[in-house]
């Protein structure tokens, strides 16, 4: 293995043979009075990181210049953890926002400065898995720095976890969230109840609010056409049917869409399976 570039003395690029793709390599002394061109010592090598996306890669090369290489280490455990825990397809793009929020993060928590999560009891509700693995990652920072995370922070993670995994901004994934709140809001205001959110149809209603406020705020999303239960929504629960006309109102006002039929109808059914009411 032969080194390209030099960042310090733990990081370095690297290729195997002329050909070869280029990769991260991580190890205490790894560079030490080397230079490019020489071999790298085996035995040093604690990580390497091959990337599929060139892109990343190279944005990755940048940040890992700037802070310790234990920051990327750890990023690395923690998706190779969601990996083997969970069946989330996750980009490659959570190695480089993982990586600088840890960086951050736990530079707060040095010097004890919590940074307020203000979704955070969002996260916990609608992104459980997501959180799950956040606390996860928390250990592993645990292990190899000794600093218990808050779970302000552990929501973060989950957030950057949510977005590697549905491949969307972050800002999308805040109004998501925002989203989901308020539309529950709206439905229990106008039923005048609150919602029982240890129940699988609540489960089952939370997702199909997320993957409606993704339709809704992604570019060029494409909301189903199909209206059958919406005529039946209509027809047959009337009631149900007016609060699916209320969330209408408030994407319109809020978000400048409109929703389609289709889309109305699907709210009734979750509605009416969520509260039991016609």
């Amino acid at each position: 293995m032969e080194i390209k570039r030099i960042y310090n003395n733990n990081v370095v690029v690297a290729v195997n043979g002329a050909d070869g793709p280029e990769m991260i390599a991580i190890g205490k002394g790894l560079a030490f009075q080397k230079k490019p061109g020489d071999s790298i010592e085996q035995e040093k090598v604690e990580k390497i990181f091959t990337l599929e996306d060139s892109g990343v890669m190279t944005r990755l090369e940048k940040l890992v210049k700037d802070i310790p290489s234990v920051y990327l280490s750890i990023s690395e455990e923690v998706v190779e953890m969601i990996r083997r825990d969970s069946e989330l397809k996750i980009s490659e793009d959570l190695y480089i926002t993982l990586t600088d929020h840890i960086s951050m993060s736990l530079e707060r928590e040095k010097n004890h400065v919590i940074c307020e999560n203000p979704l955070l009891l969002e996260i916990r509700q609608f992104y459980k898995e997501e959180f799950m693995l956040a606390r996860k990652a928390g250990e592993i920072i645990w292990k190899k720095m000794g600093i218990r995370i808050s779970e302000e922070e552990m929501g973060f993670i989950a957030l950057h976890i949510v977005n590697a995994s549905m491949d969307q901004r972050a800002s999308c994934t805040i109004q998501s969230i925002q989203m989901v709140r308020d539309i529950l809001q709206i439905v229990s205001e106008y039923f005048d109840v609150n919602l029982d959110e240890t129940s699988i149809p609540y489960d089952r209603f939370v997702r199909h609010l997320q993957f409606f406020a993704r339709r809704v705020l992604g570019e060029g999303s494409v909301q189903s056409a199909d209206e059958f239960l919406f005529t039946l929504g209509r027809s047959q629960y009337p009631v149900a049917y007016g609060c699916a006309e209320k969330i209408g109102d408030y994407v319109k006002k809020t978000y400048h869409k409109d929703m389609t039929n289709a889309e109305k109808g699907f709210l009734v059914y979750h509605i009416i399976n969520t509260l039991s009411v016609h």
